[in-house]
């Protein structure tokens, strides 16, 4: 639950996808009291989709590879945890689920064995949705499935392993308050995302009131087939991994009725802003950091707006950097969950200064058009390098989860080299009218003689 740069998740975004489509009609299951009801699958390429008792799945078999990767996520994330309870809760329940064993298997044990086979299994929690994942080898997915399924369903919640989590958390977040650069992120996203279900973030005094009993109440509250999206990339079947998931206990979850809540946009996100926050010691420099509105997976301007990213990410760059010399490592980067925001970062002793190139900048964008030559090009150096990003097991069996949650339509996990390269100048100008404004700015440092009308001007 702390502020993360772009769950990790998050980060190996873009990958390219020049799949052709196949459609294909499955046939109807016999229907009798001991067979998983199976929905109409659709595969396309070597992504299948379906529905083994409930569970929504999403299958990529690679016989190539001697791992096997799932992840199971479930839906809702932080974001819709009921407000009577910590924000950390969430947090806490998916990390000590995934590290305490089961009421099967001591902790010792568990870890012994997973230590043994070199098997993974973590949980980790996010705002739009949690997950827990499972990385192994072949020869060892039978006794790693059982583990994982049995961490799905029961898992032990150990006293010893909450306490832990607990001083490390305390520890993190007053670790945070002195750690001038992770400072100005928790406040810059606090105050963009006030008022959004997204700006609940972690305390001291939210991790304090935290219970185990919470926990463990929360955890098999969310734990509904209503809610559960399972991925898998590797080598194992689709018949097999249905044996798999018909035998194991996760079908026999309550199917639960969740519904996605609605998120509208920040409500700062409609206005510029600018925070200065003197830091409580000397420091060489400034930490300066914005957040903006940008469009989502999905959404109709994306393409545009990532094409304008890489344009407007390396302006920024050469001019700060190369040209200016004020900042050493200047970034454009963004954040993408179902509500997506822009974060442009420096650290300068000269902030104005690096301000106003920026500002020069959009305006360049905004006010004129780029030759559609020039937006063709380097397309294919950005897309390979973030197809190298993308080609583990791990990060597919992520992303295709990621994108059918946040978009509806796991090929939205795969950048479309078509669209990007075709994305026009008419597009990207009025991509940059449309999100490269209301940039709301949080400088942390010395802020003796910073501009604030000049950050709130754009």
């Amino acid at each position: 639950m702390f502020v993360r740069t772009p769950m990790q998740m998050i980060f190996l975004s873009r990958l390219i996808s020049k799949a052709s489509l196949v459609v294909l009609l499955a046939g109807i299951v016999a229907a009798c009291a001991s067979a998983p009801k199976v929905t109409s699958t659709r595969i396309i390429d070597d992504v299948q989709e379906f529905t083994v008792d409930g569970v929504q799945v999403l299958l990529r078999e690679s016989r190539a590879t001697p791992v096997i990767s799932a992840v199971l996520f479930i839906k809702g994330g932080s974001s819709q945890i009921d407000t009577s309870l910590p924000i950390s809760t969430e947090y806490f329940a998916m990390s000590i689920a995934a590290g305490s064993g089961t009421q099967r298997t001591s902790k010792a044990n568990y870890r012994n064995a997973l230590l043994r086979m070199g098997t993974y299994i973590t949980g980790e929690d996010g705002r739009d949705f949690s997950l827990l994942s499972l990385r192994c080898v072949r020869e060892n997915f039978d006794s790693s499935w059982q583990y994982f399924s049995d961490v799905i369903t029961q898992p032990a919640f150990d006293q010893v392993e909450f306490d832990n989590m607990k001083h490390n958390v305390l520890v993190e977040l007053g670790a945070a308050r002195n750690d001038a650069d992770r400072y100005s992120r928790i406040v810059a996203d606090s105050l963009f995302f006030a008022g959004h279900p997204y700006g609940r973030h972690l305390t001291t005094e939210d991790v304090e009131r935290i219970t185990l009993d919470q926990i463990r109440t929360h955890y098999h509250s969310i734990m509904k087939k209503s809610r559960l999206l399972l991925t898998v990339v590797g080598n194992i079947s689709r018949d097999e991994l249905t044996k798999k998931l018909v035998a194991s206990p996760v079908t026999n979850l309550s199917e639960g009725s969740f519904v996605e809540q609605t998120l509208s946009a920040p409500p700062k996100s409609r206005t510029p802003g600018a925070t200065l926050i003197q830091f409580s010691r000397k420091l060489p420099t400034n930490y300066a950091i914005a957040y903006y509105s940008i469009p989502s997976k999905g959404d109709s301007d994306y393409y545009a707006y990532v094409r304008l990213r890489n344009f407007f990410g390396g302006f920024v760059y050469n001019h700060i950097r190369v040209q200016h010399n004020l900042a050493y490592a200047p970034n454009v980067d963004d954040a993408e969950f179902r509500t997506s925001n822009g974060i442009i970062s420096f650290q300068t002793g000269y902030v104005d200064s690096a301000v106003k190139i920026i500002d020069e900048d959009v305006a360049f964008f905004q006010d004129n058009r780029i030759r559609e030559s020039a937006i063709k090009e380097g397309v294919g150096r950005w897309t390979t390098s973030n197809y190298v990003k993308a080609e583990t097991a791990q990060s597919q069996a992520f992303l295709l989860g990621q994108s059918k949650l946040l978009t509806g339509d796991w090929r939205n996990a795969f950048v479309n080299y078509d669209k990007l390269a075709s994305v026009t100048s008419d597009q990207l100008q009025r991509a940059a009218q449309k999100y490269l404004r209301n940039f709301n700015w949080v400088v942390v440092g010395d802020t003796t003689g910073i501009s604030q009308q000049l950050l709130q001007s754009r």
